[in-house]
Parts: structure tokens; C-alpha cells; sequence
């Protein structure tokens, strides 16, 4: 609460400062109500009470937003939010009896219950004078083509994007600090990225983008690799958005090279990942579709490269309800197709100018085949059922609810142990948006 009246007054303070700057302001915001409950994540209904399956919680999330203009030429944004703040704090006493503030407590203070606010967004913009070029300097939210191999749109990343626009063309590139480990020692990691997008019409662009990420110490990025040393990814990604005829289609393809240096020797990336994704509007009802597949590595095979697609994606949800976003892949949470392949076909249907309701089928398949907890190899993900009712009550307020229901396939056998894995997982989750 303390952080918010800082905060309220340094907005205030910066309102009566504009006319004297020649500075326009704007405060803009949200508040989000989610209430959740999640069942059986673990595929195992009879799992130890120390192990994670259900989830049954209601969180509140605010963000606040403050841009400055200054002419056309500069501009600059203040993004700060807490990121679902659970209700129900559970208080805990320190050793000396007192109750832990955030400022005592650090970091921890979120398992405690606290509050946790931070920036989400702290960037410049300003066109170089004399020379058509942008700079966007601060923390911001990037996302590279359709946003499947880097995607941080929710918490953002430090950055320099430098901008040419010519026409329907425009170039850029990209300097961002992914993780920042000792200031005095060579063990972060960096990301370079040249990207061109050109508009083939008002309704069709394509794009090219060529990453580079650079983890000196090898310990996030490339799967951990024991005794892992040094590591460089290239990411080469192409993508199309556009309107072909009746059917918006969104497609991205990304191929990977590289190493990884290790103890035992080096390692070569060799990941890749297509995705196809498409609706056609009927009005009322809208059809949609996805086609992915992204590449994985043989559990069968001695080849020491990594074949598995290697992604730098953020914590949102992305396409399934369950199964990616909050069970696991054959890759993890949070790593869009990696090792997967998936079909989906869905439908929705405006009820009225007010409310639309739909639902999706996932096949999910792994692209390569999984040792799973009871020692088969399979590549059977299993199947999964999402549906949605999205209702604007008012212009900037909504209701939207999504309820999902993932069988899971023999991959998850024995994920606890034997007997155990096999076990539907369900979820139900609204979430009540006011912005501002």
C-alpha cells in the first residue's frame, strides 16, 4: 500500500509539472478480479497432500500506467503492477514475534502473501533528429514474429530497439539483457536480434527475424546441460499475417543452429518449429484452427545435438487452458511446441453484441517419442477440451470465463509413480476486468 501512495503521488506531482514542461499526461490502468479452480494438475487424484494438484484461490491484479508525451518525437511510459496478489494473506511471525513487511521480508514476501509490486514497464522513445530512425530504450514487452520462439509480453525485457521505417518497410534491431547474474562477472545472458517486416497490403505483412542469444555461463537456456560452459543460439524465424481471402491466417516457421560448449564436448542445436494458425468469420459463428508441430529430440538416438526447439516465452498463456500452460509439456511449462504436435478446430459463436461463447478440441501428440514414469516409450500426449464465455457487461468492463478438461495420453504414466498419471485434470477460471 505504501509503494501505491508513492506512486499516486509521483503521478500527481507529475500532472502539475507537465504545463511546465510542455508535456502531455495520461494515467491509464487496470483492475483484474481472477477466481480459479483447478483440479488434479499432477493426473493423479490420490497424490501425496505435499504435492501440487489443485488450486482453489481468487487473485486481484492492478496496474497502473503513466505515459508522457512530449510533441511527437518523445515520448516515454511508466508501467508498474502487482502480479495476482493472492486473497486471504497468510500472515507468518519472524523469530522476534513481528509480522514480515515486504521491505523486511524481500522477495519471500510473495509466498507470504504480500503484495509484490514491480515495473512492468520503464521506457524512452524518441526519433533521432535528422535521420528517420526510432530508439526505444528502457524496459518494454517484446515479441519477435507471432511471438513463439521469444515472447515476453508480461513482464518485459531491458532493451534497445532501433527502428528504420521506409514506407510500407520497416528494419530493426534488438539489444536485450535477458538475465543479468554477478555485474562483475561473465555469466548473463544477452539477446541480438535484426528483424525486417514488410506490408504486402493493408491486410497481409511478412516478416524475417535473425536472433542470437548468447548465455555465457550456460545455466538457463539449452536444457541445463551437465557440465554446460558456454552457449550460442541462432534463431532464424520467418511469419506471415494477413487475410487470404475469406481465412485470416497467421503462420510462423523457425529454424535453430548453434552450440553448446560442454565438459564432455559441444553440442549443436538443430531445433525448428512450423505453426499455422487461421479463422474464418461466418457471422455469427467464427471457425478457427491451429496446425503445429515443433521438433524434439530421439530419447533412442547417440547424436549429441539438441533437437528439441529452444524458446524464450513468458508465463501467459498461450493456447491450451491445461495442458501447456499449466501441467507440462515433454519440454516443461511455458515452452509453447517444443517436442509437440498439435491439431486444434474450434468454433465460437456471438450470441450478441455483448457475449460470445466457443470451445476447442487439442490433439496432442509428442513429436518425438517420451520415456515416461513407468519406462514405455510413447508419444501419446493426450487430448484436451477448452471452452470459453466472454461477456462485456460494459464498454470497459468484462466477465470472461474459460473451463477446460485434459486427458492425458500414455506419456503421463507413473508421473508419481506407478499407478499413478492417468487421472483427468479439469479447470474453471473467471476473470472480472475494469480498465481504465
Amino acid at each position: 500500500m505504501k509503494k501505491f501512495v508513492v506512486l499516486l503521488v509521483v503521478v500527481a506531482i507529475s500532472c502539475f509539472s507537465a504545463t511546465a514542461f510542455a508535456v502531455d499526461i495520461s494515467v491509464s490502468g487496470s483492475l483484474d478480479i481472477r477466481s480459479r479452480d483447478l483440479n488434479d494438475l499432477n493426473l493423479t487424484k490420490d497424490a501425496p497432500a505435499d504435492v501440487a494438484g489443485n488450486q482453489r484461490i481468487t487473485q486481484e491484479r492492478v496496474r497502473l500506467t503513466v505515459d508522457a508525451k512530449a510533441g511527437d518525437d518523445v515520448k516515454g511510459r511508466i508501467s508498474i503492477e502487482n502480479d495476482w496478489d493472492n486473497w486471504g494473506r497468510l500472515e507468518r511471525k519472524q523469530a522476534d514475534n513481528s509480522t514480515p513487511t515486504d521491505e523486511t521480508a524481500g522477495i519471500a514476501g510473495a509466498s507470504l502473501g504480500h503484495s509484490i509490486l514491480d515495473l512492468r514497464e520503464a521506457w524512452i522513445n524518441f526519433n533521432v533528429p535528422g535521420i528517420p530512425v526510432n530508439v526505444n530504450v528502457g524496459h518494454q514487452l517484446l515479441q519477435l514474429g507471432n511471438g513463439w520462439f521469444l515472447r515476453n509480453m508480461k513482464y518485459g525485457d531491458d532493451a534497445w530497439v532501433v527502428a528504420n521505417v521506409t514506407g510500407a518497410n520497416t528494419a530493426a534491431f534488438v539489444d536485450a539483457k535477458v538475465y543479468e547474474g554477478d555485474a562483475f562477472a561473465a555469466d548473463d545472458i544477452d539477446f541480438y536480434a535484426l528483424l525486417d517486416v514488410f506490408k504486402l497490403s493493408d491486410t497481409m505483412a511478412v516478416g524475417i527475424d535473425l536472433s542470437n542469444v548468447k548465455d555465457r555461463d550456460a545455466t538457463i537456456v539449452g536444457g541445463n546441460a551437465a557440465g554446460a560452459e558456454k552457449l550460442n543460439l541462432y534463431n532464424v524465424g520467418l511469419n506471415f499475417n494477413g487475410a487470404l481471402g475469406p481465412v485470416n491466417l497467421k503462420a510462423e516457421v523457425d529454424f535453430q543452429m548453434g552450440k553448446i560448449k560442454t565438459s564432455a564436448g559441444d553440442s549443436d542445436f538443430k531445433g525448428n518449429q512450423v505453426i499455422v494458425q487461421g479463422n474464418v468469420a461466418l457471422d455469427p459463428i467464427t471457425i478457427n484452427f491451429t496446425a503445429a508441430r515443433g521438433s524434439g529430440d530421439d530419447v533412442t538416438s547417440t547424436s549429441t545435438d539438441i533437437k528439441t526447439m529452444q524458446t524464450l516465452l513468458d508465463a501467459d498463456q498461450r493456447y491450451t487452458f491445461l495442458y501447456e500452460y499449466k501441467i507440462a509439456g515433454p519440454a516443461g511449462l511455458h515452452t509453447g511446441f517444443a517436442n509437440t504436435t498439435a491439431l486444434n478446430v474450434g468454433a465460437s459463436f456471438a450470441v450478441s453484441k455483448s457475449l460470445n461463447v466457443g470451445a476447442d478440441f487439442w490433439w496432442l501428440q509428442a513429436t518425438e517419442d517420451v520415456i515416461n514414469g513407468d519406462g514405455e516409450s510413447t508419444n501419446k500426449l493426450g487430448t484436451e477440451i477448452d471452452a470459453h464465455l466472454n461477456w462485456a457487461l460494459y464498454d470497459n468492463l468484462s466477465w470472461n470465463w474459460e473451463l477446460g478438461y485434459f486427458i492425458p495420453g500414455d506419456a503421463y504414466k507413473g508421473i508419481l509413480g506407478p499407478g499413478t498419471g492417468e487421472d483427468n485434470a479439469t479447470g474453471i477460471q473467471g476473470i472480472l476486468s475494469y480498465k481504465f
